[in-house]
């Protein structure tokens, strides 16, 4: 699930936006009303996304934020504001938003800005213009699934198994299908934990339980490893 940050300094205005936000089925943390409660909430837990309101009612606003947000946490956010006018806005494209929202809006403008926004990121994260489906932020793998995006912590993955065009994620109680090549798909990632045993698998070497000379076990699923890539496996495991 996505989890988002609420940075907005009108009470109301912030608990109407969570609710639209829970009923579209996002995670919502603790409301940050000022800019020094955006930096503890921010030191505390990083969101996937921040709704970050350009006025905050103090000596630095939301771009002030903004900056910050840029060079410590590098979270995307999406800017929330009454203000259109030329001058905040030229302003505010200096700091990268990945979306403007003008304030009133609606909960379907708001579904429409955060689902952009995650499809901008995408295109920034991917290399190939025909896999931009899925996007990794933060050690977590986004899957989109018709119009909302999924979120799978990379560390929940137990192996890998090409099938045809796509590959199988499976973990401990379901799997997830995407389109893309087994090589692609750990290259793009760099899994420094994820390991090839064969052309067609690859295991979280978190998970691994057992090594046999043709075959090992995550847990207690046997995976086949050729030749090759066994003595690679040895190797690397440092086995004497």
């Amino acid at each position: 699930m996505i989890k988002i940050l609420i940075i907005e300094d009108e009470g109301i205005i912030a608990a109407d936006m969570e609710n639209m936000l829970e009923k579209m089925g996002y995670e919502v943390m603790e409301t940050a009303m000022d800019y020094e409660e955006a930096i503890e909430r921010l030191e505390e837990g990083t969101p996937d996304l921040i709704m970050l309101d350009v006025n905050l009612g103090g000596k630095k606003d939301g771009i002030d934020l903004a900056e910050v947000i840029n060079e410590r946490f590098q979270v995307p956010f999406i800017f929330t504001t009454s203000y259109s006018d030329g001058p905040t806005i030229e302003r505010a494209k200096k700091v990268n938003p990945v979306n403007y929202l003008v304030k009133p809006f609606k909960q379907e403008q708001l579904f429409t800005a955060i689902e952009m926004a995650l499809f901008s990121i995408a295109q920034q994260a991917q290399e190939k213009p025909n896999e931009l489906d899925n996007l990794v932020i933060k050690g977590a793998l986004f899957i989109k699934d018709k119009y909302r995006y999924t979120k799978l912590p990379l560390g929940d993955i137990l192996w890998l198994k090409a099938e045809g065009n796509y590959v199988e994620i499976h973990l401990t109680e379901r799997k997830e299908l995407i389109r893309t090549s087994l090589g692609q798909f750990l290259e793009r990632l760099s899994l420094p934990n994820f390991f090839r045993t064969h052309k067609s698998y690859a295991v979280n070497l978190d998970y691994l339980k057992s090594v046999e000379p043709t075959e090992v076990f995550i847990l207690d699923t046997s995976i086949p490893i050729s030749k090759t890539y066994s003595d690679e496996l040895m190797k690397r495991l440092e086995v004497l």
